[in-house]
């Protein structure tokens, strides 16, 4: 019995890898793009849990020549059918995104509780940068919101800075960091119709101090809540 559920098991595991490595030739085949066109790397998909008929496929197609540590791509944003693999809705934007000195390191999908109105929920795109410097370290973690808009996306919030750590030292203890980190809640009160958005932020501020054989660390923390708008056609 439990040899038979192994091999069912195994079954549907291949059968769902295969579904998805299909999806994906089958979505580049509609959009009329290559796979040598894309950064595989960066391809991301996952599937909606308040609707798991469909999945968010991101794409990140290459606009420019392509060198070790430099490239611009265009975002591609779907929402994919799971059983035919049809396109239902899409976000194009050209040169979108940039990765030179500071490398576009990740790509993920955020599908929190992101429920802006009674009707309308959206997911999220969240865009991972990482410096190339260990004397200036730095990283930022970007994120857009897209709503479904008939039989496209429109995004709500785009490439908002959700966090960012940056420094300066000698790479072996003296110097200063910077973290600053947010988190997003949805407010009860609304403006046109959508809530707005509360933005919770933690910003650490580090200083390394050599001290004999010992490396001291003084932090100071600071806390701050603001408040993001829908206007109308977008979160400000």
């Amino acid at each position: 019995m439990k040899k038979c559920f192994l091999v069912a098991l195994l079954f549907c595991f291949q059968f769902s890898f295969s579904q998805n490595t299909n999806h994906l030739k089958s979505v580049l085949k509609q959009l009329k793009i290559k796979e040598s066109e894309i950064n595989q790397e960066l391809f991301t998909q996952k599937v909606l849990p308040y609707d798991k008929g469909k999945s968010v496929f991101v794409i990140a197609k290459y606009a420019s020549e392509v060198s070790v540590d430099y490239f611009v791509a265009d975002a591609y944003i779907l929402v994919v059918d799971n059983l035919t693999g049809k396109i239902i809705n899409k976000f194009i934007e050209p040169n979108a995104w940039t990765s030179d000195a500071v490398m576009l390191s990740s790509i993920t999908i955020d599908t929190g509780l992101y429920i802006l109105n009674k009707t309308t929920r959206a997911f999220g795109v969240r865009v991972d940068y990482t410096g190339s410097s260990r004397p200036n370290p730095y990283s930022e973690s970007d994120l857009s919101l897209y709503i479904t808009d008939k039989n496209s996306l429109k995004p709500v919030l785009k490439n908002y800075q959700i966090s960012q750590s940056n420094g300066e030292w000698d790479t072996n203890c003296a110097g200063e960091f910077e973290d600053n980190n947010s988190t997003i809640d949805i407010d009860k009160v609304m403006t046109n119709n959508f809530y707005n958005i509360i933005v919770k932020t933690k910003t650490v501020n580090t200083k390394n101090i050599p001290t004999n054989d010992d490396c001291i660390a003084k932090e100071t923390i600071k806390r701050k809540t603001s408040k993001l708008i829908f206007n109308g056609k977008e979160y400000k």
